[in-house]
């Protein structure tokens, strides 16, 4: 949920006095937008296809990039064995010729096998140890290939169509195993144990790869009312587990218009509690999955006492999966939230 500073007003306003914290919105929103410039520099790197640029960066952080092909799910498991497959089907012919024209020797590994040559061996593992050293130093290139294949690889499984409806099946079935494991969390207030943590990532994973919704921030179907079923965001956790000031949660949702540029979230609690920021938001001018939004409003509700407070925030969040009744999303944070169509 496009929430960072949403969720800190609600951390705010249940913890600790809506007053008195307030000056600490501003610094939850600062980081985070810092965050996504950063992510956005390097994927722009990417789509403009200055390699330079992007070697030298993901030389100076490979755990980036290794995040993003992660986060792409089978796309970017497929990409990834294909980059290794041709880098190591090139590589290793061309080390082979390359030390018998310095050498004039051809390469016998069952050297290694040998007790009386040790001569033989000691040349033998050092060439392997150079050998290991170079490919080393070449991984982050092979990592930024993986990330600038991906998106192909993307749209060319969301184009394959399967035989008798197994693609519809298969996303069904993936959304029921979401649902039953985000019930058994309470939408995220309770931590998945290892076993379910894993079945729950691996689906998401599945889920993404299957995405049915070319460009999805465009797409019509981004509008609409969406209710939480499951965050990592733990604002939003901390707010459904211990409610607002003595009122218990009910449900979280947001309501989106994007022809009208509008994002409302509201967190709703009983006896007509609420926490509701309002939002500006818009489709990204060039990557179809990612959509930017602002704060305009905010206000809170404890029974019949009602405050305005001042909405500071903005950022980004980007769609994984969109259909006519399921939402996957992460936000500038890196947090995730899936949501079901209400209306």
């Amino acid at each position: 949920m496009p929430a960072l500073t949403f969720f800190a007003v609600a951390a705010t306003a249940i913890r600790g006095g809506i007053g008195v914290r307030a000056p600490a919105l501003s610094l939850r929103a600062t980081p985070a937008v810092s965050m996504g410039e950063a992510d956005a520099s390097l994927m722009e790197l990417a789509r403009r296809r200055d390699f330079q640029s992007f070697v030298a960066q993901a030389r100076d952080e490979p755990s980036s990039v290794l995040q993003l092909v992660k986060d792409a799910g089978v796309a970017g498991a497929i990409s990834y064995t294909a980059v290794e497959l041709t880098f190591f089907a090139v590589a290793l012919p061309v080390g082979y010729v390359a030390w018998h024209a310095s050498t004039g020797e051809w390469l016998q590994p069952l050297l290694l096998l040998r007790g009386d040559d040790v001569e033989g061996k000691a040349r033998l593992l050092g060439l392997l140890l150079s050998y290991v050293v170079l490919l080393k130093t070449l991984f982050p290139v092979r990592l930024g290939s993986t990330l600038l294949l991906t998106p192909y690889t993307q749209r060319l499984l969301g184009g394959l169509t399967l035989p008798s409806g197994r693609g519809a099946a298969a996303r069904g079935s993936l959304k029921a195993e979401i649902r039953s494991l985000a019930a058994s969390s309470r939408g995220g207030v309770l931590p998945f144990d290892a076993a379910q943590q894993q079945r729950f990532d691996a689906a998401l994973a599945e889920l993404s790869a299957l995405n049915p919704t070319p460009e999805p921030a465009r797409s019509p179907l981004f509008s609409g009312t969406w209710e939480c079923v499951w965050t990592t965001e733990s604002e939003l956790n901390f707010a459904v587990d211990k409610g607002l000031l003595g009122l218990p949660w009910r449900r979280t949702y947001q309501t989106i218009d994007v022809p009208r540029g509008t994002l409302t979230n509201v967190i709703e609690f009983e006896e007509g509690g609420f926490l509701r920021v309002g939002s500006t938001i818009s489709p990204d001018a060039e990557r179809g999955e990612r959509f930017s939004f602002s704060f305009d409003s905010c206000a809170v509700r404890w029974r019949s006492l009602e405050l305005p407070l001042p909405p500071v925030g903005r950022g980004w969040g980007e769609l994984l999966y969109l259909d006519d009744e399921l939402r996957v999303q992460r936000d500038v944070r890196g947090d995730l939230l899936v949501a079901t169509r209400v209306g």
